[in-house]
């Protein structure tokens, strides 16, 4: 009995002993098969696809409105929308942009009366399929600025944007922007222009717009004298635009919501603002503009 318990201890001790080694390698690869031979759980039927990733929160989309027609909207045949919102091609900049996909339509009845910039006619908004998204109607004015509210589908306001007018003397101010929300919060401003490119323009935009101007009103009068009425009207709306460039941010909050990039062109951050609201704020705006 006493040789069998020390047989037992001593073929412990030499098993105990014994480390088989493994290469790493051979670890990691048979690890990956193990994983790969692993059979992917099957979607049953009746449950939804499997989620994709959200968009991150500086997904934007660029829109692109003409003022044209806003700004001659007594004259659009009845039935028909004043102006289209439509999604811009990014990748084309430039005047050779092709037409995007239309994403909504303004209306401006025919029948009321022009009430300037600071207080332009009630307009809507419509989706594609004839929804009313927003309508906007003023709600006061003076001073250069003017003030509307914003009302959704169901007749809720949703928000309140506000127009401060600029002035050159005594001190020198520019245009600003705001847009509140219903919900609260800080409302983003937006400044029209830049300090240097008001400069800019007042030194050397300003004599240059004028000198164009009287040239472009003798060719639309010389057209309409021999009777082309269509070339003269085409000349009388010629414009040439001021600074123009907009970012509406919160002062606490650096990212822009909306940005005005010129030529009717605007680009929104929908995860930071409402879409509504982005739209009646680009169509004030760019009423603002010279005809595009």
């Amino acid at each position: 009995m006493a040789s069998e318990a020390l047989s037992i201890v001593i073929v412990s001790s030499i098993v105990s002993s014994i480390r088989i080694r493994i290469p790493r390698e051979t670890l990691v690869s048979y690890s990956n098969q193990g994983w790969a031979q692993q059979p992917q759980q099957p979607q049953q039927p009746g449950q939804p696809p499997h989620p994709t990733p959200p968009p991150t929160a500086n997904t934007s989309i660029d829109l692109e409105i003409k003022n044209r027609r806003l700004r001659t909207y007594d004259r659009v045949k009845a039935g028909e929308q004043t102006t289209t919102i439509r999604q811009a091609d990014p990748n084309h900049p430039g005047a050779n942009r092709p037409q995007g996909n239309p994403l909504a339509y303004v209306h401006v009845p025919q029948d009321v009366p022009k009430g300037g910039r600071t207080a332009r006619p009630p307009f809507t908004v419509t989706g594609l399929n004839g929804e009313l998204l927003c309508s906007v109607r003023s709600v006061g004015g003076g001073g250069g600025g003017g003030t509307y509210d914003v009302y959704g589908g169901d007749g809720a306001v949703i928000g309140r944007i506000t127009r401060h007018g600029g002035r050159l003397l005594p001190a020198p101010r520019r245009v600003r922007w705001t847009m509140g929300s219903a919900h609260g919060g800080e409302p983003p401003a937006g400044k029209v222009g830049t300090v240097k490119g008001w400069v800019a323009w007042t030194i050397l935009g300003l004599p240059l717009y004028g000198v164009a101007w009287a040239i472009g009103a003798a060719q639309g009068l010389l057209l309409l004298l021999i009777g082309d009425k269509e070339e003269a009207k085409k000349e009388s709306v010629w414009d040439l635009e001021p600074p123009n460039s907009t970012e509406w941010r919160a002062s606490a909050d650096p990212a822009v919501v909306l940005e005005y990039r010129g030529g009717g062109i605007y680009r929104l951050t929908p995860s930071r603002l409402d879409h509504r609201l982005a739209y009646a704020q680009a169509v004030l705006h760019i009423w603002d503009r010279g005809t595009l």
